[in-house]
């Protein structure tokens, strides 16, 4: 019996989930970076379970074995096709990956890195998000490529919602247009917006009675008692449909843009034909957690591989993933 077994059958079993982004070369988050990942999350103990089996066991239709790690990917951005796919290919271990589904668009596959020696290049997320706002959706993995993820190498593809689409939160000025402070500033403020032009914090209009345009240079109406839940149902069935359409499967779970949520949003989802939601709030997960809130831990480019092994093997140990968020190592989380 391994340290981390003979932890949980003291403390009781939890199942950490991951959240990556990117993983890409000049980048906090290298291939090598998130390799290295990988090989600690094995000597740990972990053994990576697929989304669908995590939300069996939280329903008490399955038994967890061993210790179970789930590793997860938001946006499908190129680079998680030609960067990521191969790292977790070379270990023998699954990841579930989450589209934006407006992005989703039809091309053959790219060369992974394991295929060439010259792998395409990819931009940063904010650079993408611009430029798939202009038409161009070439930074997001396309159908091909997510039906190969799935039906050619076992893994898994749900949904991030169709737009991702940010509003600004409050009335607080936090800068100008000019500044570029945020890729969402110019789309929620106006394509001709003069650089003078007040922005303010930015986050989910799945989760804010927010304000801005949407990236249709449409008012968002998000204000009023009905229009939210409106936009979240229209926006989260469209993303459903779209990606069962693309995969000709079921597509069950859904993962929240920038992991935030209230009651409007869980039951929009729910009312879509959810049956599970992933946040960013890492925690529990286990047999009895509601699948409407499975938490995750947000694994940012500039954690240590010290981190990731202390906040790993705190989410595995059921008594002790209250401190997940209590103990900082290396940073906020």
């Amino acid at each position: 019996m391994s340290v981390l077994s003979l932890a949980q059958a003291i403390l009781g079993t939890s199942i950490p989930v991951l959240c990556y982004h990117q993983v890409r070369p000049d980048s906090g988050m290298t291939p090598e970076k998130f390799g290295s990942h990988l090989d600690l999350i094995a000597k740990l103990g972990f053994q990576t379970i697929s989304l669908t089996r995590l939300h069996r066991i939280i329903l008490g239709q399955e038994r967890p074995d061993g210790s179970p790690v789930v590793i997860t990917f938001d946006d499908c951005t190129l680079d998680n096709w030609v960067y990521a796919v191969p790292e977790l290919l070379r270990r023998g271990m699954h990841g579930v990956f989450f589209a934006i589904t407006d992005f989703l668009q039809p091309g053959q596959p790219r060369p992974r890195a394991d295929q060439t020696r010259q792998p395409a290049a990819v931009p940063v997320f904010g650079d993408i998000m611009q430029q798939a706002l202009r038409g161009n959706c070439d930074g997001f993995m396309n159908q091909s490529e997510v039906r190969a993820v799935v039906h050619d190498l076992g893994m898994e593809v749900f949904s991030h919602s169709a737009a991702h689409q940010a509003c600004f939160t409050s009335t607080e000025r936090i800068g100008f247009l000019g500044d570029n402070r945020h890729w969402s500033h110019a789309a929620l403020c106006g394509r001709d917006s003069a650089a003078g032009t007040p922005v303010h914090p930015v986050g989910s209009a799945y989760a804010h009675a927010g304000f801005g345009l949407d990236w249709n240079g449409q008012p968002l109406t998000l204000q009023t008692r009905g229009e939210r839940p409106a936009f979240c149902l229209e926006d989260f069935s469209s993303s459903k449909l779209r990606l069962e359409s693309v995969l000709h499967q079921p597509c069950p779970f859904l993962c929240l843009p920038w992991g935030e949520s209230d009651e409007v949003t869980l039951a929009a989802a729910k009312q879509a034909g959810f049956q599970g939601v992933l946040n960013l709030k890492a925690g529990h997960v286990g047999p009895g957690v509601d699948p409407m809130r499975i938490g995750r831990l947000a694994v940012k480019d500039r954690k240590t591989l010290a981190w990731l092994g202390f906040k790993t093997a705190i989410l595995a140990q059921k008594a002790l993933t209250p401190l997940a968020c209590g103990f900082r190592s290396g940073g906020r989380a």
